[in-house]
C-alpha cells in the first residue's frame, strides 16, 4: 500500500467530505469584512495624498507683515523716470531676498500708477495703436 499510485486510486475514489451549511456565510462575511478594510485603506491612502498635494501646491504666505523700509521712499522732487528705476530697484531686492507675491505687489501697483500717470494720454495719439 506504499505505491503512491495506489494511494492516488484510492483517495480519488473516496467521496467528497461533506462541507458544513454555516461554511460559506462565513466565507462571505470574511471577504466583505477584507474589501471594507482595503477600501477604507484606499480611502484614507487617497485622502492623505490629496492633502499632501494641496500643502504642497500651497502658496508661501508671509509670516510677518511687509516691511515699510523696504518700501521705496518716492520723493516728489524726482522725476518719474528716477521713480520708476528707484521701483524696479526695489522689486529686484525684494526678489532676491525671497519676497511674497503680497509683499511685492504693492510695488507693482506703485510702479504701474507711475506709468499710467507718467504716460496719460494727451491731445493726439500717444501710442502707435491709437492712430
Amino acid at each position: 500500500m506504499n505505491d503512491p499510485e495506489q494511494l492516488q486510486r484510492l483517495l480519488e475514489s473516496m467521496p467528497e467530505a461533506p462541507v458544513p451549511d454555516s461554511l460559506w456565510p462565513r466565507v462571505r462575511e470574511q471577504r466583505r469584512r477584507q474589501l471594507r478594510r482595503r477600501r477604507i485603506g484606499t480611502g484614507l491612502a487617497s485622502t492623505a495624498l490629496a492633502a499632501l498635494l494641496l500643502v504642497s501646491a500651497w502658496p508661501d504666505r508671509p509670516t510677518r507683515s511687509p516691511d515699510p523700509a523696504a518700501q521705496p521712499p518716492v520723493l516728489a522732487g524726482h522725476g518719474t523716470d528716477e521713480r520708476v528705476r528707484a521701483l524696479d530697484q526695489a522689486l529686484q531686492t525684494a526678489y532676491e531676498r525671497g519676497a511674497s507675491d503680497d509683499e511685492v505687489a504693492p510695488l507693482w501697483e506703485a510702479r504701474r500708477a507711475l506709468l499710467v500717470q507718467h504716460h496719460a494720454p494727451r491731445d493726439g495719439a500717444s501710442n502707435v495703436n491709437e492712430i
